[in-house]
């Protein structure tokens, strides 16, 4: 008899949010808030949004976010790549 856990993360209850989205959603207030104070609006508000849409859950699973997307495709643009060529 096996026992399963759903997942190894503390889910805090709200939306399935986990501690990481917390600090990820803290660091993108703490710069807007920055922005915002030094008068730079457009980008502060540019900040903002992409947090928002980075807290974004995805269609398939709640508990994966958008910003884990985002760190695959910048992994994915900036990885090594070795094209080889064979006729």
């Amino acid at each position: 008899m096996y026992i399963t856990l759903k997942s190894i993360k503390r889910n805090l209850g709200l939306f399935n949010l986990e501690f990481e989205d917390l600090i990820i959603g803290g660091i993108f207030i703490l710069v807007f808030v920055v922005l915002f104070l030094l008068k730079i609006y457009t980008i502060a508000i540019v900040v903002i949004s992409l947090g928002v849409l980075s807290l974004v859950p995805m269609d398939f699973s709640k508990c994966n976010r958008m910003y884990k997307l985002f760190l695959l495709f910048v992994k994915y643009l900036f990885n090594d790549k070795h094209y080889y060529f064979y006729k």
